[in-house]
């Protein structure tokens, strides 16, 4: 690996202005801005340019879609796994960030920190907010994802909570999308499903987590801040026409996507299965499932599930020994 490894640092965006502002503020605070390369996917209006000064940036890679083709954050996400070429480090972020000076330094310098303490770390928390950057007692804190928001038969969210900042890196449940970094080779081998459409914080999140722990990986807190965000949602500064049809597109859909997350979850069987997706889970299970190097009855053990699932999910409940003991259902 290289002095000043390069960094592919990707950002899924729904027509949000402030991505103009993320990626200024992305090369200006980074100590080697030439290292840095932007992958974005962009979903806008294609009747209006909004986004034209994005081309002053010469490590910017874009894929453009008009917002009617937008399918949700893990389509867009995957999209932008499509932009990495040979970076040494994933990084991704919202389109609303903001970040602490040197921040390519220290998150390299952390995940070497990591890599002392696990094979295949993944550095992830949930960032400060923007607005608290300079709050010198708030940035003593940092979000540590150690327990959930909602556990049900209809969704299952991750959380977090504000911890002292560590003196070492410590191990969490999984991952938050506004703050992801790890290996970028490592992160192309458990490539993102772009068929999850409109999922969110259980397809996006806890699914994810759950996958990249059956294939090895470890979750850790970092020690220093790198990255904030803002944690106002972004869709009140929509268009009304725009929010329409985002709505009209993606009815229907978030219930469809769960009935798939959960059969890779082993929470439910096949025939359970939206039959929108009963074709795809067949032919892709192998590549957008679960890893074989850890069983997922294991991880639910390690994030205290394992004894709440059987009440919502009686499939789970029947399965269970077998799901702990790495013969369930692949």
């Amino acid at each position: 690996m290289s002095k000043h490894p390069a960094i592919f640092v990707s950002i899924a965006c729904f027509m949000d202005r402030d991505l103009l502002h993320t990626i200024n503020d992305l090369y200006s605070k980074a100590r080697h801005p030439e290292r840095i390369h932007v992958g974005v996917c962009l979903q806008d209006d294609p009747e209006r340019d909004r986004f034209s000064t994005l081309a002053r940036f010469r490590q910017v890679r874009v894929d453009r879609l008009p917002y009617t083709e937008a399918r949700g954050p893990i389509y867009a996400r995957a999209r932008c796994e499509a932009l990495i070429e040979d970076e040494d480090f994933f990084f991704q972020i919202d389109c609303h960030s903001r970040f602490f000076p040197d921040w390519d330094t220290i998150l390299i310098e952390e995940f070497r920190r990591c890599q002392e303490l696990a094979e295949k770390p993944v550095l992830s928390h949930y960032p400060i907010n923007i607005q608290n950057m300079n709050d010198e007692e708030k940035l003593g804190l940092i979000g540590k994802i150690n327990r959930f928001r909602h556990v049900g038969a209809d969704d299952i969210k991750m959380h977090g909570s504000l911890v002292r900042i560590p003196e070492l890196p410590v191990v969490s449940y999984g991952i938050t999308a506004a703050m992801l970094f790890m290996d970028c080779r490592q992160r192309l081998s458990v490539p993102l499903d772009p068929n999850l459409h409109f999922g969110l914080h259980s397809a996006e999140q806890f699914f994810y987590s759950a996958r990249l722990w059956t294939h090895g990986f470890d979750f850790l807190t970092p020690t220093r801040h790198a990255i904030a965000t803002e944690y106002l949602t972004t869709r009140d500064r929509l268009p009304d026409k725009v929010r329409r049809d985002y709505n009209s597109r993606a009815s229907g859909w978030r219930a469809r996507t769960w009935t798939k997350v959960k059969y890779y979850l082993q929470l439910d069987d096949l025939a359970q299965v939206d039959p929108a997706y009963q074709e795809d889970v067949i032919e892709n299970r192998d590549r957008f499932g679960l890893g074989k190097d850890r069983r997922i009855g294991d991880y639910y053990r390690f994030i205290g599930l394992h004894t709440q699932l059987p009440q919502y999910f009686p499939y789970y409940a029947r399965q269970a020994d077998s799901v702990t003991a790495g013969t369930g259902h692949q």
